[in-house]
């Protein structure tokens, strides 16, 4: 019997999905059989998410084929035969994939149909098993039908099958007491709005598409991502609403804590002016003015371009002597102090005007005698 065993994951988020990947391969020294990774069709262990739609399907198509599946959950599951405890660990993937790799080999009998399945005639597959063990009498009696043959639906059953399995998930429709606390949770909003207002009160996740997830602690006001803090710049260019953000369970949120990198609100905050200031500089601050940075700002080797600029700001300079100091475009140093300045790094003076201060001019006696002249 062959040592290989195929896995596939239906329903489980990406990054999950990744995370178990990289158990697997860590872990293949611990396990009985060598696993590879595979689809659903022709699977020997799948694992599904009964959270989403599309792995509630799996799971029902995997009980009918008779292929193992383990639930990935955080909550027990009584109805389950194999359990994949979130978050993962180490220890039961090893005990799922040994448990489910030692169990016999699937019956082709009850293996997934051919697409042909749901259209075909009733009475075609045992005829078509009749005509076969005709033309091959050595090939041995026919293998007992399998459990979808037993309990295959009518005609009429199938075209009704077909009618709700074109139905997509809908997630339930939230009420809200007032419009405005409709329009609070569905107006779309920019990073900043979440980081500095009220509007999360627990932690919560979101991942924009091709971007790694964001998670927002708003009670320590920290971030956790599995990136650094430039690969965070698609969040500050989207909008999204309150109501995508998926709540955290504690742990979850203990989970990121340790296995991602943290970012302080403060951290992001200047990454989302340092990015959305357009090359002007905040109609608050002086042009002419002078400007210094009251502490160092850590720079992530992506943006490496600003480096030079907070280095030529931790002398006070105007902002044209910051440029060519950096030998930096004028719109990287607006960009820089006007992030700098959102989060309190950034100390500068006005420009200093003539008439500033300057005690108003007595006249002298050339003077009134001019004007003396005038009047007359």
């Amino acid at each position: 019997m062959s040592r290989t065993r195929t896995i596939a994951v239906v329903g489980v988020p990406d990054e999950e999905a990744a995370h178990l990947r990289l158990l697997v391969r860590s872990c293949a020294r611990e396990l009985e059989h060598e696993w590879r990774w595979g689809d659903e069709n022709g699977a020997d262990l799948l694992v599904v998410d009964a959270r989403s739609f599309g792995g509630q399907m799996a799971r029902t198509r995997a009980l009918g084929a008779g292929v193992r599946c383990a639930v990935f959950s955080d909550e027990p599951v009584a109805d389950a035969e194999l359990v994949l405890p979130r978050p993962l660990r180490r220890a039961d993937v090893v005990g799922v994939l040994n448990a489910a790799g030692a169990a016999a080999a699937r019956d082709t009998a009850i293996a997934p149909h051919d697409d042909d399945f749901y259209v075909r005639d009733l009475g075609d597959a045992e005829a078509a098993e009749r005509d076969a063990s005709r033309s091959d009498p050595a090939g041995g009696s026919a293998a007992a039908a399998g459990l979808d043959e037993a309990l295959r639906p009518t005609p009429h059953e199938l075209r009704d099958k077909a009618a709700v399995g074109r139905v997509e998930a809908e997630s339930p429709q939230r009420r809200y007491a007032t419009r405005e606390e409709m329009l609070e949770d569905t107006a779309p909003r920019g990073l900043r709005e979440f980081l500095e207002g009220d509007l999360l009160k627990a932690p919560v996740r979101y991942a924009l598409p091709g971007s790694p997830a964001l998670i927002l602690d708003p009670k320590n006001r920290v971030a956790h991502a599995p990136c650094n803090l430039a690969a965070l710049a698609p969040y500050c260019r989207a909008r999204w609403r309150r109501c995508d953000w998926e709540p955290l369970t504690n742990t979850e949120l203990a989970e990121a804590r340790e296995s991602q990198e943290s970012h302080g609100y403060a951290r992001l905050l200047w990454l989302d002016v340092l990015l959305g200031s357009g090359g002007q500089l905040a109609r608050h601050l002086d042009p002419g003015g002078t400007y210094r940075l009251k502490q160092w700002v850590e720079i992530d080797k992506d943006l490496n371009r600003y480096f030079r600029i907070g280095s030529a700001l931790l002398t006070p300079l105007r902002l044209h002597e910051i440029a060519a100091a950096a030998e930096a475009a004028m719109a990287d140093v607006f960009d820089f102090v006007n992030a700098c300045d959102a989060i309190g790094l950034i100390e500068w003076q006005p420009r200093t005007r003539r008439d500033d201060g300057a005690p108003p001019e007595k006249p002298s006696l050339l003077g009134k005698l001019r004007k003396s002249f005038n009047r007359s």
